[in-house]
């Protein structure tokens, strides 16, 4: 029978201090294993200093293209992604809606996303695997971009977030609920794709739903559906959501986040489970699926 493995990811490393504080005591202290760096993040630089002092964690690539967030290239060069003030426009939504209008470059997109991955990897950080922020490198327009640079950069493992359709459903996240759904069901459909290019990939996904309100409680729901294969939980931590949410107005609990990273009560629950805790590169050495 094969085993319960884990990745626990924190997204948004870089974006601010309180998330780099955030995943580096998660890391040292707690049940974090990887994390996904944003390279256009106001904290980068200091996200890679702190990465140098986590030498096991895994770090992935944050693909970016919204968020009210600067460019990697200069914002003159990817005109069709900087309309609004010279950033990133607010969320998938409007980027989305501006795509199905044919306003997206695809060409901005792939240089935009180059010059992330470039960034990160001229840092000195080894790439574990591929994400993208708000989950837009599954939009099917851009999962071939995301794909291409990965092979490109021998990027081995890529982020799957199909949360279980109508995962943990209610009337008070029914929106929410929905949205996942719709995600979901976009990126199980690229499953195949993946395979065939020898692209390795979790095999089950948490944190849609629950994303910057990942309580104790709601993790150690989610550790005992942990099954044999790889699951990935995605959180969101921070050091200080007051600040955060002054920035980015994303009413996320980020603070609650880290306490349950940090929870021995879950790391109690871990143990509980037989459950083993690795990174995307544990994924990409040892070639784990259960798929």
């Amino acid at each position: 029978m094969m085993k319960k493995q884990l990745i626990i990811n924190a997204d948004d490393f870089g974006i601010h201090e309180a998330v780099n504080l955030a995943v580096y005591r998660g890391f040292e202290s707690g049940i974090l294993t990887s994390t996904s760096i944003m390279a256009g993040g106001d904290a980068f630089s200091s996200a890679v200093r702190l990465s140098r002092e986590m030498g096991n964690i895994g770090i992935g690539i944050h693909l970016t293209l919204v968020g009210t967030l600067t460019t990697v290239l200069p914002a003159e060069e990817v005109p069709t992604l900087t309309w609004e003030k010279g950033v990133l426009c607010k969320d998938y939504l409007e980027l989305i809606l501006r795509d199905m209008k044919g306003l997206i470059s695809l060409d901005d997109v792939y240089r935009e996303w180059d010059a992330q991955i470039r960034k990160v990897l001229d840092a000195g950080i080894s790439i574990t695997h591929i994400d993208g922020h708000q989950h837009l490198h599954m939009w099917n327009k851009f999962f071939p971009i995301a794909l291409a640079l990965g092979k490109k950069y021998k990027i081995p493992c890529m982020r799957v977030p199909d949360e279980s359709f109508f995962f943990d459903i209610s009337a008070k996240n029914i929106l929410r609920s929905m949205a996942g759904t719709g995600l979901a069901f976009i990126a199980r459909r690229h499953r195949s794709v993946l395979k065939q290019m020898n692209v390795k990939t979790n095999d089950y996904f948490y944190g849609m739903l629950y994303g910057g309100h990942l309580t104790e409680d709601r993790i150690i729901n989610l550790l005992s559906r942990v099954k044999s294969g790889v699951t990935e939980i995605m959180c969101h931590p921070s050091s200080n959501e007051q600040e955060m949410d002054r920035q980015f107005r994303w009413g996320y609990h980020g603070e609650s986040e880290l306490q349950a990273l940090l929870s021995t009560t879950v790391k109690e629950k871990i143990d509980e489970e037989s459950i083993d805790l690795i990174s995307y590169r544990d994924v990409a050495i040892e070639g784990i699926s259960a798929k």
